[in-house]
């Protein structure tokens, strides 16, 4: 990890981040003034991919246009279409195998793998200069997610993170709209998904005889997390629920649902964190639902908020501006401020809209100020920063640390069932020590 001071040399990254969008740059023209290191500029951009099926594999996709030089998952069978589709790719099954033989001969590395391998997988690459497009959430602790944020600035490499929901127009709508007044001052917000749809609240069976299937390498699928024997129905997804593995439905989802109101609201720095309800949980795995509630001071111009999140059996009262016929949805982001609000019922704010829906008939639509991604594509906006273009929206020091260190700390509150005063600068729960284990965790050799 590195020391607070070096971290907080490298925090800050150039201005202008976040959105500026260069037709050219999908036709590999750096810009001049690119403040990024290791551009590629008039070829395609040679990408390895970790982790193949699932999220994995449309990240494949998304980026098939360029030149795929590696192919790599520790279960064979997850990767069997990939391998189809890109025959004469090499194949493995230890990215540090890939790394270390094509060396030189790849750029970029997109990886989607179960949330605990995040970190070692990403720092090996940006270690060695390459960009990085990182699934959600970046990471499986708050110390891994700053120092990915330090790293990623020093070594210059071009990151997005896959959280897709930023790309899109809505994300910017909302923005627009709660910076332009439309709303008001906002001094609530209030966040819901249905998630876990994946058991938690469970116990591990240790006493199980089942062996891995033949495809799997279930050393390598641990990775750097403690070893346990093998257990069914663990692999490809319900992993999500266990703490050795996932984030629980905050970690699946929240750097989804609460990406629009943290991007607008600035929801960083110094905060409460209190887990007001949970259902069930353990030290093995997260509990069957929770509502957590996070308290803010004012930030600059903005007045002091609170932002409460429910997950799996918990359920936020029925919002009293829906009309009489709409539908509460399963997961969604409600913005309320003294003048009105902003309701997204989807969990990638594809579609904000003003509440009562009769509101949306008169609304005067404030000008647009943010650049718009192509396509709304995250993964020719990461390709185009790779090729000299804009820092990409999601990036890791700008943006995506923050999103998932505040993700987190909600599991860190629901897990040690006790108030969390978020001391932002030392990156310490103030007062809870036992916190330390769980923000900074310790690595199996494997």
């Amino acid at each position: 990890m590195p020391s607070r001071r070096d971290f907080l040399k490298t925090s800050a990254l150039v201005a202008g981040s976040s959105l500026f969008a260069v037709p050219n740059i999908l036709r590999g023209q750096p810009r001049p003034d690119s403040p990024f290191r290791n551009i590629v500029s008039g070829r395609r951009v040679r990408v390895c991919a970790v982790g193949l099926g699932g999220k994995g594999y449309s990240d494949l996709h998304g980026v098939a246009e360029e030149e795929i030089v590696g192919l790599c998952d520790v279960d064979f069978a997850r990767g069997a279409e990939a391998f189809r589709e890109f025959p004469n790719v090499p194949r493995y099954r230890d990215f540090r195998r890939m790394f270390d033989e094509l060396g030189d001969k790849f750029d970029a590395v997109t990886i989607a793998t179960p949330d605990h391998m995040h970190f070692p997988i990403a720092m090996m690459a940006i270690e060695r200069g390459k960009h990085v497009y990182l699934q959600k959430p970046l990471t499986h602790t708050i110390g891994e997610a700053r120092a990915l944020k330090a790293a990623a600035a020093k070594a210059g490499v071009v990151t997005q993170m896959g959280n897709q929901g930023h790309a899109n127009e809505g994300t910017r709508l909302m923005r627009e709209w709660i910076e332009a007044g439309v709303i008001g001052k906002v001094t609530e917000v209030t966040v819901w998904t249905n998630r876990p749809v994946w058991p938690q609240n469970i116990a591990w069976p240790d006493n199980t005889n089942a062996l891995p299937p033949a495809t799997l390498d279930w050393n390598l699928w641990l990775g750097v997390a403690p070893y346990r024997a093998f257990r069914p129905n663990l692999v490809p997804f319900n992993w999500r629920g266990m703490w050795d593995y996932g984030t629980g439905a905050m970690g699946d989802m929240g750097c989804h649902l609460l990406d629009a109101p943290f991007w607008a609201l600035n929801l960083r720095g110094n905060m409460k964190v209190t887990a007001l309800k949970v259902d069930g949980g353990s030290a093995i795995t997260g509990p069957a639902g929770a509502v957590v509630r996070f308290e803010f001071p004012a930030r600059g111009p903005l007045p002091p908020l609170t932002l409460t999140w429910y997950e799996g059996t918990q359920k936020p009262e029925r919002i009293p501006e829906l009309d009489a016929d709409q539908e509460m949805p399963r997961g969604g982001v409600l913005v309320r401020g003294d003048q009105g609000v902003i309701f997204s019922p989807t969990d990638y704010c594809e579609s904000p809209r003003l509440l009562p829906a009769g509101k949306m008939n008169d609304f005067k639509r404030p000008p647009k100020v943010y650049p718009r991604v192509p396509k709304g594509n995250p993964h020719l906006e990461w390709i185009a920063g790779i090729k000299g273009g804009p820092v990409p929206g999601s990036n890791w020091p700008d943006h995506a640390s923050d999103l998932t260190e505040l993700n987190l700390l909600s599991n860190l509150a629901l897990r040690l069932k006790k108030p969390i005063e978020w001391d932002y600068a030392a990156g310490r729960a103030a007062g809870l020590p036992e916190a330390d284990r769980l923000i900074r965790k310790s690595y199996r050799l494997f």
